[in-house]
C-alpha cells in the first residue's frame, strides 16, 4: 500500500479539519495492517517527499512492523499544511513503488489534474488500483470531478467526506 497524502496550505482551511481527518483516516488504516503486508507513504504540496525513518539509507517499501506503524503515525501527526499543491508528482512517485494499491488522500485543491495528466497516470498504471478520499466542506453534490475520474479510471474507488460534518468525522475517525 502507497499512502499519498495531501500537506498543502488549502489542508488547513476550515480550521484545519481536512488534514485532520486526512490523519485520522491514514492512521487508522496503518493500524488495520498485519506485519505481513508493507506501506510506504508519499506526503506532498508543490513536491512530494517520501517517509523515510532510517536516513540517511533511501526510502523504501516497509512491513507494517508495529514499530514501523509507530514511526510512520508519529510522521503523520508531525505534519504542517503548507505550500501550493501538484497531485501528479505524487502520483506518479507512488506509481513508481509499484504498489499493488494507492490511497490518495486529498481536499482537491487547485489545480485539478488536466487531462494530459489523468491520461499519462492511466498510461503509466498497469495495475494499481489508486483509491481517493476527497475531504471537502458542505455536502456533496455528486458532481464527477477529476478525484472520481481518476479512481474510476485506475480500479478505485472514491469517497467524498464532509469535514464539516460532525457526525461524517465520527464515522471517519471510526
Amino acid at each position: 500500500f502507497v499512502y499519498v497524502l495531501d500537506r498543502s496550505r488549502s489542508m488547513g482551511f476550515h480550521q484545519g479539519q481536512p488534514l485532520r481527518a486526512a490523519k485520522s483516516e491514514l492512521v487508522a488504516s496503518l493500524n488495520d495492517l498485519h506485519t505481513v503486508h508493507q506501506f510506504q507513504i508519499i506526503f506532498y504540496n508543490e513536491r512530494p517527499s517520501v517517509l523515510n525513518p532510517f536516513r540517511p539509507r533511501p526510502p523504501r517499501i516497509l512491513f507494517a512492523t508495529e514499530q514501523n506503524k509507530g514511526l510512520a503515525g508519529d510522521s503523520v501527526q508531525a505534519l504542517v499544511p503548507a505550500g501550493g499543491t501538484n497531485h501528479e508528482a505524487a502520483i506518479r512517485l507512488a506509481l513508481g513503488m509499484q504498489p499493488d494499491v494507492i490511497f490518495l488522500l486529498t481536499d482537491a485543491d487547485e489545480p485539478p489534474l488536466t487531462a494530459s495528466e489523468m491520461e499519462g497516470i492511466r498510461k503509466r498504471n498497469a495495475a494499481t488500483a489508486i483509491h481517493v478520499v476527497e475531504f471537502g466542506s458542505g455536502p456533496f453534490a455528486g458532481r464527477n470531478d477529476f478525484l472520481a475520474r481518476l479512481a474510476k479510471q485506475n480500479n478505485g474507488q472514491y469517497l467524498y467526506i464532509d469535514v464539516s460534518d460532525v457526525n461524517a468525522l465520527k464515522t471517519a475517525d471510526r
